[in-house]
Formats: C-alpha cells, sequence, structure tokens
C-alpha cells in the first residue's frame, strides 16, 4: 500500500473521532464559537488540539480557559462557526476545501489562522488566493491590506499587495476606497522607495486623501481657504508630508501644483525646496527631502535607468547609480494604457526630442529596445547620427543580461528610419521596425543589418507591452 494512502487513511480515522456522535462523549473540550444569532459549541480532544496548534499547546497549559465539569471550556467570539468548522476539521484531517467558500471567509480564514497559530493553514489559504483569486485581490487591494496587514502570518500576500502597489499604483490611488484610507494603511505604500508613478501625481493623491479627511474643507475653493483650513490640512498631513520627494518634481510643476498648498509644509522642508529649485547646482538634503528610486516604467526599474543613462554619455565600462543619472525619463506612451497603434505612437512621441523605446516580446519575454537622439517624425526618410543604439536584457529583463549594440559608422546614414504613419519606431533599415498594431502577429521585426550586434533571435514578433519615454536632462 502507498504511504499516502496510509496517510489518508489515518487522516480519516482521526477526523472520525469528531465526526462521529459516538465518540463526542471522549472530548474534553467545548469551544463556544460566534456570538448570538450566528453562535454554535464544538467539542474536542485537548490532546489533539495540543499537538496541532501552538496556541492551544500553551492555552490548554495554563488558567485561560474555565472549566465545566471534566471539560475545559473556550470561548471565541471573534470566529464565525462556518470558519472554525473549516478549522476544526484542517486540525484534524489536515485538508480544507477552499474551492467553495467565498473571499470573505477565506479573509476571516486567515485572521483566525493568524489567532490560532496555524501557519501551515494560513499558508495554504495565501497560495490559494494568489493563484486562483488574483482578479479580485487587484481590484480590491485596499479592502485586501486592510484585513491582512497586520498579521505577522500573512507575509506572502503584504509583499503582494506592496510590489503591486510599486508597479501599478493606480490599483491605490484609484480605488473607490482610497479616499476612506486609514493613515496608518497609507503610510507603507508611501515608504516605498521604488513607486512607479510621477512624484508630482503622488503629492496630488495625498492632497486629495487629506482633504477628505475633513469635508468642510472639500466645500471650499482652495483659493477662499483661510489660515485654519491650512493647519487642518497641515495636522492631517503631517506624517505624509516628509514621504513625499519634492526635489523629484520639476520646478513647472511645483509651482503649479505644490505651491497653492506651501502653507501646509513644513518650514524646513519648505526652505530646502527653494533651495532646491534656486540653485539647481545644490543636491537636495536626503534627510530634509526624501528621495524616491523613482521609475515610471511597466517593463523596467531604476537599474535599467542608470545603464541605458550610462549608454546614452558613453561611460564605458562605468556606470551612473540611479541617483546620480542626469537625466529624467517621461513617460510618453505605454501600449497597455494608451494603445499599440503607430498613429497613437505618433500622436504622442512625435517632435519630442531624445526617446528611448522598450518593449516585451510575445512568447519569449525578452526586453529589448532602443535609443534615439533624433526626434520622431511621420514624414518618410532616414537620419543620420552615430549616438543611436540598440539592445537587449533578455529572457530574465535583468542589468545582468545586457547587451548594447550601437550603430555602425559606416552605416551611421540608416540609423533612423522614418517610414509614415503606418509605421511606429524604426531602427536602421531592418534592425529594429514596428508597423501598424504592435500587438498583432508578426507586425514587429528584428534584424541585423545597420547595427554591430544583433539584439535577438526572434526575425518577426508581436509584443506583450512596449513604452517610449522622452529623455530630458535634468
Amino acid at each position: 500500500m502507498p504511504i499516502s494512502k496510509f496517510w489518508a487513511t489515518l487522516a480519516r480515522d482521526i477526523e472520525s473521532l469528531i465526526k462521529d456522535d459516538n465518540n463526542l462523549s471522549e472530548c474534553n473540550v467545548i469551544i463556544e464559537v460566534g456570538q448570538s444569532p450566528n453562535f454554535q459549541r464544538f467539542h474536542a480532544h485537548s490532546i489533539i488540539l495540543r499537538a496541532r496548534s501552538p496556541y492551544f499547546r500553551v492555552a490548554l497549559s495554563t488558567n485561560w480557559a474555565k472549566r465545566d465539569g471534566d471539560s475545559i471550556v473556550f470561548s471565541k467570539p471573534n470566529i464565525s462557526p462556518k470558519v472554525f468548522e473549516a478549522i476544526l476539521h484542517f486540525i484534524y484531517s489536515g485538508n480544507v476545501s477552499l474551492e467553495d467558500r467565498s473571499i470573505t471567509d477565506a479573509l476571516e480564514l486567515l485572521a483566525a489562522t493568524d489567532e490560532l497559530l496555524l501557519t501551515e493553514l494560513s499558508e495554504h489559504v495565501q497560495e490559494y488566493l494568489l493563484l486562483q483569486e488574483v482578479g479580485w485581490l487587484k481590484e480590491n487591494i485596499i479592502v485586501l491590506w486592510r484585513k491582512i496587514h497586520q498579521y505577522e502570518s500573512c507575509r506572502k500576500l503584504q509583499e503582494y499587495c506592496l510590489q503591486l502597489i510599486c508597479k501599478e499604483p493606480r490599483y491605490l490611488f484609484d480605488s473607490e476606497e482610497f479616499l476612506t484610507m486609514e493613515e496608518s494603511l497609507l503610510l507603507p505604500f508611501l515608504k516605498l522607495d521604488n513607486l512607479q508613478i510621477e512624484e508630482v501625481e503622488i503629492w496630488n493623491n495625498i492632497i486629495r486623501w487629506g482633504i477628505s479627511q475633513n469635508p468642510l474643507l472639500n466645500s471650499i475653493h482652495v483659493s477662499n481657504w483661510k489660515t485654519e483650513d491650512f493647519d487642518t490640512l497641515a495636522k492631517t498631513l503631517k506624517d505624509c508630508l516628509p514621504l513625499i520627494g519634492f526635489s523629484q518634481i520639476s520646478s513647472s510643476d511645483f509651482f503649479d501644483k505644490v505651491w497653492t498648498y506651501r502653507n501646509i509644509l513644513p518650514p524646513e522642508i519648505l526652505e530646502e525646496s527653494m533651495r532646491h529649485y534656486l540653485k539647481t547646482s545644490c543636491p537636495p538634503k536626503p534627510v530634509i527631502l526624501a528621495k524616491r528610486l523613482q521609475f515610471n516604467s511597466a517593463i523596467i526599474r531604476p537599474c535599467h535607468a542608470a545603464l541605458l543613462s550610462s549608454w546614452i554619455d558613453r561611460l564605458g565600462q562605468k556606470r551612473y547609480l540611479y541617483e546620480e543619472i542626469p537625466y529624467r525619463f517621461k513617460l510618453l506612451v505605454r501600449g497597455s494604457r494608451d494603445g499599440f497603434d503607430s498613429n497613437t505612437f505618433h500622436e504622442r512621441c512625435n517632435e519630442k526630442g531624445k526617446t528611448i523605446v522598450i518593449m516585451k516580446i510575445h512568447d519569449t519575454g525578452e526586453v529589448i529596445g532602443g535609443y534615439s537622439p533624433i526626434m520622431w517624425k511621420t514624414k518618410e526618410g532616414y537620419w543620420n547620427t552615430e549616438d543611436s543604439f540598440l539592445f537587449t536584457f533578455g529572457q530574465r529583463g535583468m542589468v545582468e543580461d545586457a547587451k548594447l549594440s550601437r550603430v555602425s559608422r559606416q552605416r551611421s546614414y540608416y540609423a533612423i528610419r522614418f517610414n509614415g504613419k503606418d509605421y511606429g519606431p524604426c531602427f536602421g533599415d531592418k534592425d529594429l521596425s514596428m508597423k501598424g498594431n504592435f500587438n498583432q502577429k508578426e507586425n514587429c521585426s528584428c534584424q541585423k543589418d545597420d547595427y554591430l550586434d544583433s539584439i535577438t533571435e526572434s526575425t518577426t514578433f508581436s509584443v506583450d507591452e512596449y513604452e517610449v519615454f522622452e529623455v530630458c536632462r535634468k
């Protein structure tokens, strides 16, 4: 008989100790669960509970529980009978079925497993939610965070929440729940140093959140606010403001978006911000102005931006650290957000100056792209430059796998190709071309011609995502 069958038989026999009414007389623990009218008594064996749960191991060896004759009586009014029944089933059998349970039940189960120190069950529930309910988790990220942020045993879901918001902050800031978030729930996200969103957008959302906490402020236009109104907002946001990277907000955005609310800023932050904008040669003091490792991309991270900047400036073996790069990468277009068609590319990217094009190839997952110091146009023709280049970060999308391919000096006349409105960005005659809808089969191609090295073995492909950034001097 296979050992797995022994385990199944053992689990069935142990579970029968509470399923068979004839065995209930041998139970010496009564657990009163829930509150009226949703109240139920469960019977169990202290030896089983102690063996399976560190919580019960301690609780049953102390004076926590009261006695009723020969039985130990526990009260758990904060756990519903439906959830505790699943827990008791797991304790006795090692099994639990989640497919026929609601997400609300699963989240309540996580709370109960944290209290009862059932780590194995907690991990199982988290893995189930991450595998089977990821769509719900994304759309209800604040509801999820509110439920699990304080539980030590929910590290997997906590990490999921933080990583999701880092990569796609819209799930936080665009949520209907955002304006009703408690400050203690919001602060961990503001402390993240790699939120993929423009810092001025973080500021705008924090102002929006702060005003919503004070309904009277909502009814008055900011131009009519009195000193006490600014003081009210300043008090509400006192723990949020030091987490804003003001040095990463452009001077024009600071004037247009921040200056109106300058009276809520602590004096040291306002003074250092003004010093930063008026004395551009002086770097901001990090002890006063927060600085985020910020790069608004769904494909690459700040470390990639540092390497691309090093290639733009031809640093050779030397590389910038992210905080050293002299450029700002301004997102112009993202396929999943704006569309994958060539018309959208030209509407958003023409006449914008130097650009980086980045894409993820469908099927292989390779991350490739190119840099053009020439502004894109619809007019057909070639443009001569020795400063353009192609690159790949491989299938893993890692800096460690990076490969650079500069345009051949003998072929630099063909470095950048303008091929009309039906084509997107094109490098060389054949080296990297995008046409029509870039996410449709074989509408992108890559064949070594005018650049020194090939960046992918995929000659024709479509993309799962693509982005174009304007490269601006800071």
